[in-house]
């Protein structure tokens, strides 16, 4: 059987797809930034090999049946400006962990919003899955509202869930389930 190919979505003003070596460098300007990395448990990148090695783990990922991660590039000039996507696919439970990344000179812009809209439509009608969750570090307030925006809900905390850069932290549970994205589809592409 010959594996699925990764899928391309596109949206008004952007494309996202798989991220390739050439992408490396675009992938190392993103991660070296510390804000972006600031809610994650991963330093600033230092050396173009650290990005190499990212997208190799991103493929592999997707190679097998884990996850997808797309790379979320502007339709006016190619640029990529974040990544987005899925983790812990647990395809027998039918669910999903998002996970998103934006360059600080986008955010506010409506990108990662735009991208979500687009990834939750195809993990709930391609990949079928009944709910996607996200984990989200209680002092992330700009994911706390993109999520909420997006008809997710606030399940609750997870004390000292997360060891991150030497320290215990708390998350809260943010989830949308397939009947929520239904009921709240048509309003999210209005």
């Amino acid at each position: 059987m010959e594996p699925k190919p990764f899928p391309t979505l596109e949206t008004e003003r952007l494309t996202l797809h798989q991220m390739t070596q050439t992408d490396a460098e675009g992938l190392f300007d993103l991660y070296a930034k510390p804000e972006v990395v600031r809610f994650i448990d991963q330093e600033p990148m230092l050396r173009l090999d650290q990005a190499k090695m990212l997208i190799t783990m991103f493929e592999n990922l997707f190679k097998s049946g884990r996850g997808l991660r797309w790379g979320v590039f502007t339709l006016e000039d190619d640029q990529l400006i974040g990544t987005c996507g899925y983790k812990e696919w647990d395809t027998r439970r039918f669910r999903a962990e998002i996970s998103y990344d934006l360059a600080p000179d986008s955010w506010g812009s409506g990108y990662m919003r735009e991208a979500l809209v687009a990834i939750l439509d195809y993990g709930f009608h391609q990949m079928k899955l009944r709910r996607v969750e996200g984990l989200v570090d209680p002092e992330d307030t700009r994911s706390h509202n993109l999520l909420s925006g997006l008809g997710f809900r606030m399940e609750g905390v997870l004390r000292e869930h997360d060891f991150v850069k030497g320290k215990f932290q708390d998350d809260m549970v943010f989830s949308l389930l397939h009947q929520d994205w239904e009921e709240d589809d048509k309003k999210l592409k209005d």
